[in-house]
């Protein structure tokens, strides 16, 4: 029985040394960062995910927004002001005032809302998709990330167009590039 419980103590041991033994002395060459994406690059190739990341960058400027009321029916245009800011990085920032009735009540329940995240762009289908929103108020109960957005360059505006499940289009912001 002795013999047993050594064998079994050497096999264990064993099993745990070849788990320990060491790999290559160096990894995976990574030229971009591991704390996020990689820096937007300016001389990128039109139509390239790094083109259009750098078409976003910057600060804009509210100028129209419509949406859906909160008990339904058609887009109405909502007073508010806001800045939409994309680092290179691919982190957006939103601040916006409302007090507008037709404005989600979230967004009127505070005088600035605010709110920060990732916005994950795909290219071939023109949509943008925001991620790991946090902000001063739910951001389910004003901007719906989970939803994904068309976004439209023209000159110096950015037009971006919600759309629910079904495909209809439930609020559109436009906003005009500050820097």
């Amino acid at each position: 029985m002795a013999v047993r419980l050594r064998f079994a103590i050497a096999v264990v041991a064993l099993a745990a040394t070849a788990a320990c033994t060491p790999g290559p002395l160096g990894g995976p060459v990574n030229t971009g960062s591991n704390k996020g994406p990689a820096r937007a690059r300016a001389d990128a190739e039109p139509g390239a995910l790094e083109a259009t990341r750098q078409k976003f960058f910057g600060v804009w400027q509210l100028v129209a927004l419509e949406s859906v009321p909160p008990n339904g029916g058609a887009r109405a245009p909502i007073a508010a002001t806001g800045t939409l800011t994309y680092d290179e990085f691919g982190n957006l920032t939103i601040d916006a005032r409302t007090t507008d009735r037709n404005a989600p009540v979230a967004a009127r329940e505070v005088s600035r809302l605010s709110f920060k995240g990732r916005a994950v762009i795909d290219v071939p289908n023109s949509e943008l998709k925001l991620m790991a929103l946090t902000g001063n108020v739910d951001p389910n109960e004003v901007l719906s990330p989970e939803r994904r957005r068309k976004f439209e360059f023209a000159e110096d505006t950015l037009k971006l167009s919600s759309f629910d499940e079904k495909g209809v289009v439930t609020a559109i912001s436009t906003w005009k590039r500050q820097q």
